[in-house]
């Protein structure tokens, strides 16, 4: 604090992260936003937590749940997740009431959230787990490998 004639003034606390994708997180007296190269606040600095941009799109905490927003600070998803993670060749895995899908860069829900856990996606494929038994899903949600372990109505790739 900062003491000036019988007045009290607290000292903002201040933090801040590297740049990424053209902006960087910055943390103002316990609330999260971003700031682009000027120091310029471009995205409101209102959120419990956020998370540094990858492919065009940053998570944010509010609440205690979470959601994505674009660069303009636009929600592009409903900040309703318990857990969200940061896109992958254009997905993101996201969790709700302990089951787990994907969405896409326009906040879709392309995979159900039905699986008790899953991977990020690499080279077009994930390992879902379901019912306590693993298999491998294309980014369409159809079962590609292990196949025998997926329930029989789940999608399975032609």
């Amino acid at each position: 604090t900062l003491f000036r004639s019988e007045e009290i003034v607290p000292l903002q606390e201040e933090k801040y992260w590297k740049f990424t994708e053209g902006l960087a997180r910055v943390v103002l007296n316990g609330k999260c936003g971003f700031i682009d190269k000027e120091g310029k606040e471009v995205i409101p600095i209102k959120y419990d937590k956020v998370e540094k941009f990858s492919e065009g799109l940053a998570e944010v905490e509010l609440n205690g749940k979470w959601g994505f927003i674009d660069k303009t600070g636009k929600e592009v998803t409903s900040i309703k997740y318990d857990y969200t993670w940061s896109f992958s060749e254009g997905l993101a895995k996201v969790e709700l009431n302990r089951k787990w899908g994907f969405i896409d860069k326009t906040g879709e829900e392309v995979i159900p959230l039905k699986y008790d856990e899953v991977e990020d996606f690499s080279e077009g494929f994930t390992k879902v787990k379901l019912n306590d038994k693993t298999f491998i899903i294309n980014k369409k949600g159809e079962c590609v490998r292990g196949c025998k372990n997926a329930p029989v109505d789940h999608p399975r790739a032609k």
